[in-house]
């Protein structure tokens, strides 16, 4: 099975605009970027379109040779984000390629437009079509030949009034689904405070983490190109380039920042903007105020989704716990975690991950392979996509309620150091009231717990709660007994003894609000401690 075309493979790293071609819904619309009037097109293509095409073919796309011309470059420039991808081939969607062609009267010309670029001129075709289509399957592929890759893309600027309505049309529509959609709305609201550094600096990063012998999440090598082509290297397919990820940045960044899309169902509706498809080791530069964002992302997220869904017997799984019963590299355990659910059974009893869920998860591989064989192989990680989906925006949605807006990357977010602690307690709080069985990483490790005990809850010179802190970092003014309470659960849950926390709550709950509760109270309120076997105490505010 071809990894490049599963959206379980989506990473938020180097191969996500690969995956993204291969939606046919929405491909070309997905990167639309808010200045409408400029393209990327081939270079040359221009130039050869008003000299050595048939007058006859472009007159029977628009009677003006000029519009003619621009919207046979329009077509092109969707086969651009090709050239930041291993496979040139892209599906172009019919209606998606009529919307952006279209006349006042609706006319259907995106078949003559195709008609003309297949053409060509007398040294061949300026984009070539796959031959493989079948009618009522995928849509066609496209791709631009060598004599019209090889050189690269050009800046265009188009001129036409109807062209530019056409994309304007597209954008608002697209920037109002996006307003409706939570994850969406909350990165239309943190973009204009994302601050990033320049091409000639990501250069420089570039080189040091070359030095620093830095791979990508699926494993390939960071690389500096130096103008060497592919052939150089014996393990070209193992490596990714500095200068060819600079260049996806500029491709995602130089016109301003995609419109955030959300995906249909086959990809459970995860939502793809500029960020998503950017290399990690570039949105790991991101700054916001001059500082940079942290990562918050769940522990080996798919495979506890696959517990939850199919009734596995086994919580919080881990990548490093896998490797271990299962003998395997915790390297290829993680990077076998991207596809082993989206596989086919007989891509799944392939995998080295097969013997483990045999040996210690029998029942749910049952059930799991009758849905397969019932719905298709590709239920399971589209039932994975919704949940992860419902998820993150439960987890987007309250942290917007109290003003915190995070970057999104799938089962992660980005957020500023000051809202890290709230954002990992959300993420926490939430997949568990949705039945998941994980966590956020190295939030329940015992060093840090014991630190945070030690360094109490309130730990600033004015005696502030934690809760009231973060209320007001956060410009809410009030939190409620319930929340406060929730958030010292995932904090402290598992060192607490649950029956001295209940008697607290039962103090306290006749109050709404926190800033209710008499000092009195306050300090009378102590709770249980155990760790590593010794019991001791502690006060719930101080």
């Amino acid at each position: 099975m071809n990894l490049k075309n599963d959206y379980l493979s989506l990473t938020g790293d180097t191969e996500d605009l690969q995956i993204l071609h291969h939606d046919e819904n929405f491909a070309e619309l997905a990167l639309i970027f808010p200045n409408v009037n400029s393209i990327w097109i081939p270079k040359k293509m221009e130039t050869n379109l008003r000299k050595h095409v048939s007058e006859e073919l472009l007159k029977a796309i628009d009677p003006d040779i000029d519009v003619a011309v621009e919207k046979c470059l329009l077509v092109a420039s969707n086969l651009a984000s090709t050239h930041y991808t291993d496979d040139r081939w892209k599906h172009l969607n019919s209606k998606i390629l009529h919307e952006q062609t279209k006349n006042k009267d609706n006319t259907f010309v995106y078949p003559r437009i195709i008609e003309a670029l297949l053409a060509g001129t007398s040294t061949g075709a300026m984009i070539e079509v796959d031959g493989r289509y079948v009618k009522g399957g995928h849509s066609r592929k496209y791709r631009l030949p060598d004599s019209y890759f090889k050189p690269g893309l050009t800046d265009y600027i188009i001129k036409d009034n109807g062209i530019i309505q056409n994309r304007n049309k597209i954008y608002y529509r697209l920037f109002n689904e996006a307003l409706e959609n939570t994850i969406c709305y909350n990165l239309v609201k943190l973009y204009p405070r994302i601050e990033l550094p320049t091409s000639k600096e990501f250069l420089e990063i570039g080189k040091q983490l070359v030095k620093n012998k830095y791979t990508t999440k699926k494993g390939k090598i960071l690389t500096m190109r130096n103008k060497h082509d592919n052939s150089y290297w014996a393990d070209a397919d193992n490596r990714r380039f500095v200068e060819d990820h600079i260049k996806i940045f500029e491709y995602l960044t130089n016109r301003g920042f995609m419109i955030p899309v959300a995906g249909d169902h086959k990809s459970g509706g995860r939502v793809v903007d500029s960020f998503t498809l950017m290399p990690a080791w570039i949105r790991n530069e991101i700054t916001i105020d001059g500082k940079k964002l942290v990562e918050c992302d769940y522990r080996a997220l798919h495979p506890n989704l696959a517990m939850y869904l199919y009734q596995g017997k086994h919580e919080y799984l881990t990548h490093e716990k896998i490797a271990e019963l299962a003998g395997i590299d915790e390297k290829l355990v993680k990077i076998e975690h991207l596809s082993f659910f989206n596989k086919n059974w007989h891509g799944m009893t392939a995998s080295p991950l097969f013997n483990y869920y045999s040996k210690n998860e029998a029942n749910m591989l049952s059930r799991l392979y009758h849905d397969k064989k019932t719905n298709g192989h590709k239920i399971t990680s589209q039932k994975m996509f919704k949940l992860e989906v419902v998820i993150m925006t439960d987890v987007i949605k309250y942290l917007n309620s109290i003003g915190i807006y995070v970057l999104y990357v799938y089962d992660a977010l980005l957020c500023e150091e000051k809202d890290k602690t709230v954002v990992m307690e959300t993420m926490n709080r939430i997949i568990l009231e949705h039945g998941v069985k994980t966590c956020v990483k190295d939030t329940s490790a015992k060093n840090e717990v014991e630190c945070a005990i030690m360094d109490s809850v309130a730990g600033d010179a004015d005696d502030t709660n934690e809760a009231e802190a973060v209320a007001m970092e956060t410009k809410t003014k009030r939190i409620t007994i319930d929340e406060f309470f929730k958030r010292f659960r995932i904090k402290y849950g598992s060192y607490l003894t649950e029956s001295s926390l209940d008697t607290c709550y039962d103090v306290l709950s006749e109050y709404n609000f926190i800033d209710e509760v008499p000092e009195k109270y306050k300090t009378q309120c102590v709770v249980e401690t155990c760790i590593d076997g010794g019991f001791g105490k502690m006060n719930l505010f101080k």
